[in-house]
């Protein structure tokens, strides 16, 4: 563990026993407590494979993937504290990832509770989903919200205050987030969100075509049954590493799509995490009515073009071909459909040009766009006209940093996707921070614990406005002297990518019949 002094004698007393700690040194070197591998569910484990998770009730339980760590602001917690609570949801395209990926060495500089989990993910049992009462899916989000009744239960032994819990994620964490504004059975479990690059109406946050998939992955080990029963049967008997190895297939083209296994559109059931589109939610007006901070990088597209970079003559050649896989559109139109909705993306943006390497922003700018821009701007303007709480929005544009494009193996100028989580958490021991990052991270934790604190966003001084849906003004956050509300009009192509008429959001009920 970094900084960690074992056998430091901490202990806390919860109602499930008790919980051994230790200690550990923030960044700026300030002690702090660290709990760590604290389980909040039964084990998934043989029969619970694919099953909705289990509240402990039991003092020991064998640790496994639903774990969670709670960081606490001093060398000796005390009930008699009342510290907010930020909990962190982890990102990673629903398939990959895990709690250390958001550090709290940073946060811990603040006098804050700081508490992050794992939970199941797309590659084994995280999000398949027969779509029906079998596996009807969002196992995943599941979890998270029996975290969230764990923090609830629990936090009040460490200092924690169960009335002041703000959620916050990056990317599938930052969505995740989002999707817990939806969900009628995690209303109260928090207070405020924070969603970094990650919003419910992403293309590649609501996954398409669950039961084909559940199907195909199930024909590949040999579990070829119709009826549902018999098929989830048979893929609990199936050995952890196979399911792994075989959820691989569903990447069609390199890293696409993002998300192959994600939250789905539920059935009615009593366990059912989301049974309306968030889409369909909003036009509604059924929403949580909590703040919510968001924002994306300047160059969201960058994050896609990883692979793409060495391929650019293949993707001028292919371009008919790969197009449904980079902008996530293959199971949400017809295939007659396919080769005319190629070419208006790349006339749209590129004109009579060929892709290149020369063009390369370009294709940046577009990938950013449907992967992420777009269901940001459309989810912030939809769910500032339907609350009354605050939704503060921004652009992160400082590229001084290179932190994220080092890790990632970026040689472009740009901010790339999750640049900000590098200056939050400290997601590598690997990563020296400049000056610059140095202020810059102040700024950004500064903003995200005035929030946890009070629901006010608060920073050098800059007064960050709410979001009006009408007239749409965004905190464009580009360095610490550079830090300025911008009226945004149209932050995005939306009506060129909404007139290409996808089976999504307002659509994603005609797909069964279309298809």
């Amino acid at each position: 563990m970094k900084g960690s002094t074992a056998n430091d004698g901490l202990l806390v007393h919860t109602s499930l026993g008790k919980i051994n700690g230790f200690h550990r040194t923030s960044f700026e070197g300030r002690v702090f407590s660290a709990f760590e591998g604290i389980p909040y569910a039964k084990p998934p484990v043989g029969d619970l494979r694919f099953e909705v998770g289990a509240s402990l009730s039991l003092p020991k339980v064998k640790q496994d993937c639903l774990y969670l760590n709670v960081y606490v602001p001093k060398s000796e917690p005390s009930e008699n504290d009342n510290f907010d609570v930020i909990v962190n949801i982890h990102g990673g395209g629903f398939m990959i990832g895990t709690s250390s990926f958001a550090e709290p060495s940073y946060l811990m500089d603040r006098d804050i509770i700081y508490v992050n989990m794992n939970y199941r993910l797309g590659y084994v049992t995280g999000f398949l989903s027969t779509e029906d009462d079998m596996v009807p899916g969002n196992n995943g989000l599941k979890d998270q919200q029996l975290a969230l009744k764990w923090v609830q239960a629990h936090i009040k032994q460490f200092g924690g205050n169960p009335r002041s819990v703000t959620l916050m994620g990056g990317s599938a964490g930052g969505a995740s987030v989002h999707f817990h504004y939806f969900s009628p059975q995690s209303k109260g479990l928090f207070h405020r969100g924070i969603s970094q690059s990650g919003t419910a109406l992403m293309p590649w946050t609501i996954q398409k075509s669950a039961l084909q998939k559940a199907r195909t992955l199930a024909a590949a080990l040999n579990c070829r049954h119709s009826n549902t029963q018999t098929l989830i049967n048979c893929l609990k008997e199936v050995p952890v590493e196979d399911l792994i190895k075989k959820t691989m297939d569903f990447y069609d083209l390199m890293q696409f799509p993002i998300a192959p296994f994600g939250p789905v559109v539920e059935a009615e059931s009593e366990s059912s995490f989301l049974t309306k589109h968030p889409y369909k939610q909003l036009e509604d007006g059924d929403v949580n009515d909590v703040p919510w901070l968001t924002w994306i990088a300047k160059d969201e597209g960058m994050l896609a073009i990883i692979s793409l970079i060495h391929n650019m003559d293949k993707l001028e050649n292919q371009w008919n071909e790969w197009s449904e896989h980079i902008f996530d559109y293959k199971y949400i139109c017809t295939n007659a459909r396919k080769k005319e909705i190629a070419q208006k993306i790349k006339s749209f943006y590129f004109g009579n040009e060929k892709v290149s390497k020369k063009n390369v922003n370009t294709l940046i700018k577009a990938l950013g766009d449907r992967l992420f821009n777009v269901g940001f701007e459309t989810a912030v303007q939809m769910q500032a006209k339907v609350v009354a709480s605050p939704i503060y929005a921004a652009i992160y544009g400082y590229n001084k940093s290179t932190s994220m494009k080092d890790l990632l193996g970026i040689e472009l100028e740009g901010v790339p996707h999750g640049a900000e989580g590098a200056l939050l958490h400290q997601i590598s021991p690997a990563i020296q921070l400049s000056e610059s990052d140095i202020l810059m991270k102040n700024v950004l934790i500064d903003f995200v614990t005035f929030f946890a604190k009070n629901g006010k966003p608060q920073s050098n001084g800059v007064e960050w406005e709410p979001i009006n849906a009408d007239d749409p003004n965004y905190l464009l956050i580009n360095d610490i002297d550079d830090l300025n509300m911008v009226n945004i009009p149209e932050l995005t192509p939306k009506e060129f990518w909404e007139n290409l008429n996808f089976l999504e959001n307002s659509r994603a009920e005609r797909i069964r019949d279309e298809l």
